[in-house]
């Protein structure tokens, strides 16, 4: 009974990691650039159960019966890993010049007090000073450092910015040997941990335009009504636990 507590317990400890993270998919769902994450889960090692104790008899003799497999008991699940899905978003017209777009698998640069990370949120503005910064005031990278901007520009598909017919600077854009490794650190960053990021052979950016969220909300929706009913499903399995091991009790304090 106290395994079948447990049992449930993990099951209900899954599903809430997997809310949380449908949750944030939903609450990202408007956020361009966003990725999606998943919850990919595991089992704790199962039981064998084998039927065991039983006799025959040859002639007046008793001999053991050779035990038999009944089956594998599971004995709960846990959160393995949670991936991030990094498939392209689509493409959406803003005619806002200060709106860019990647390509597949590339990254802007943004320095931030920790370091340089990296997003493919290209939504960017001015500061004051006449900077290209990000939606939370991040310096955006060129190759020659901060990027300063003063009257009309044009970004070309290479990432070059161009104004009065001159390049004045091109954007820091990258890409890395494996996605996966790469961490998110919220605000729509990435943390690129040990890998070495690479200059991309056709970034493919396009000026006033975004790319959006890779989710699908309606599904997104749908998934976390299923996690919901699982979580309420365990949730019971561990109430009749509970009244069972009540009556055990008392039953067993009382005689």
């Amino acid at each position: 009974m106290i395994r079948g507590l447990y049992t449930a317990c993990s099951g209900m400890m899954l599903q809430m990691t997997r809310q949380d993270v449908l949750a944030n998919n939903l609450a990202n769902v408007n956020t361009a650039g966003y990725k999606k994450d998943t919850v990919i889960s595991q089992e704790f090692p199962s039981l064998l159960l084998k039927r065991m104790g039983e006799t025959t008899r040859q002639g007046s003799l008793p001999r053991p019966v050779k035990p038999q497999d009944i089956g594998s008991l599971g004995t709960g699940a846990a959160v393995h890993q949670i991936v991030t899905d990094h498939s392209t978003g689509s493409y959406k017209a803003t005619e806002n010049p200060f709106d860019l777009a990647l390509g597949p698998d590339c990254y802007f640069s943004i320095e931030t007090p920790e370091g340089v990370r990296y997003t493919r949120n290209g939504s960017f503005t001015v500061d004051s000073d006449g900077m290209l910064v990000n939606t939370n005031g991040l310096p955006v990278l060129g190759t020659d450092g901060y990027i300063y901007i003063d009257g009309d520009f044009v970004v070309d598909e290479h990432g070059n910015l161009v104004q009065d017919g001159v390049t004045i600077d091109t954007l820091d854009i990258v890409r890395f040997p494996d996605q996966a490794g790469l961490m998110k650190i919220g605000d729509d960053l990435y943390a690129a941990g040990d890998q070495v990021p690479e200059p991309p052979d056709d970034p493919q950016v396009i000026q006033g335009y975004l790319e959006s969220s890779n989710v699908n909300a309606v599904k997104e929706m749908v998934d976390l009504i299923t996690v919901v009913r699982a979580y309420e499903v365990m949730q019971k399995v561990v109430q009749a636990e509970d009244q069972t091991l009540d009556r055990l009790i008392n039953s067993a304090g009382s005689r």
